[in-house]
Order: C-alpha cells, then sequence, then structure tokens
C-alpha cells in the first residue's frame, strides 16, 4: 500500500495524494477554481523528485487544460488526478465524474474560451477520455528533460 499523505496548503484547504517511488502520484481534491493551480504545484514536485524538470513546461501546461476542463464542466466534488513516470512516458489523468466525452472544440478567433483541448493535443505525444477520465501523455525526451 502506498503511503497516504495530508497536504494543508495555506487556505486552501486539505489536499490528499499519495506518492510512491515507482513512477506514480496521485492527488485528490476539491473541484474549484483552485484546483489547476494546486494541481500544477503537485506536478511540479513529482517531476523535480524524478529530475525531470526539464519537462515541466508542456505536462504544467496540459495539467492546467485537464484539470480546469475537470472544474468548468465536472460532475463531481472532487477531482483525482494521477501522475505516471513510466519510462518514456509521463502520463496525466483526470477523474471529474462526468460522463461526458472531451473534444477538440473549435474556437473562433474572439472567443475567449474553448482551447484547452486543443492545447492538449498539440502538446501531447496522445490524449484520450473515456468520459470521466480525460488523459495526456508527454514524452521524456532525455535524463532530466532537458530539450
Amino acid at each position: 500500500m502506498k503511503p497516504q499523505h495530508e497536504f494543508e496548503l495555506a487556505r486552501r484547504g486539505p489536499y490528499t495524494g499519495t506518492a510512491s517511488p515507482e513512477g506514480v502520484r496521485e492527488w485528490d481534491m476539491p473541484r474549484d477554481e483552485r484546483a489547476p493551480g494546486i494541481a500544477r504545484a503537485y506536478v511540479r514536485e513529482a517531476l523535480a523528485a524524478w529530475e525531470l524538470t526539464g519537462m515541466a513546461d508542456d505536462l504544467l501546461l496540459i495539467c492546467s487544460e485537464l484539470v480546469t476542463n475537470a472544474v468548468v464542466h465536472g460532475a463531481a466534488e472532487r477531482i483525482a488526478i494521477s501522475l505516471t513516470h513510466g519510462g518514456e512516458m509521463l502520463l496525466i489523468t483526470v477523474h471529474d465524474g462526468t460522463s461526458a466525452r472531451a473534444h477538440v472544440r473549435q474556437a473562433g478567433h474572439e472567443a475567449e474560451n474553448g482551447r484547452g483541448m486543443a492545447i492538449v493535443e498539440a502538446l501531447s505525444a496522445g490524449w484520450g477520455t473515456d468520459g470521466p477520465c480525460t488523459w495526456g501523455a508527454i514524452t521524456v525526451r532525455e535524463r532530466g528533460g532537458e530539450r
């Protein structure tokens, strides 16, 4: 069984997560407007622990878009996020409890939203959804993730 940790972020409330040296991190948080920023902080911390900080830019943007999508369109009160380092791939999965499947939309030039999944598609080596879970994967370039 993975160790369970309770995270208390200043005035943000309790967030739980698991840490595993095998390359899996899991977090659970309320589905609210703070979730994308908190999720990015957790992903940044995991990448540092795995010495993959050079992978941060793309993965943090994918994380932000998936979690924002979950906040806006999700059905559950909480969001579950997992980050898996599997050799040559980093996979982030967001579970939001919705039965709707995420999809790439064609946002107009003046639109203020609607580009999230297009960004995920552009930055990821692959992405998908089965309704309640949406994921994006990136390829680990080399040790340390440096380009």
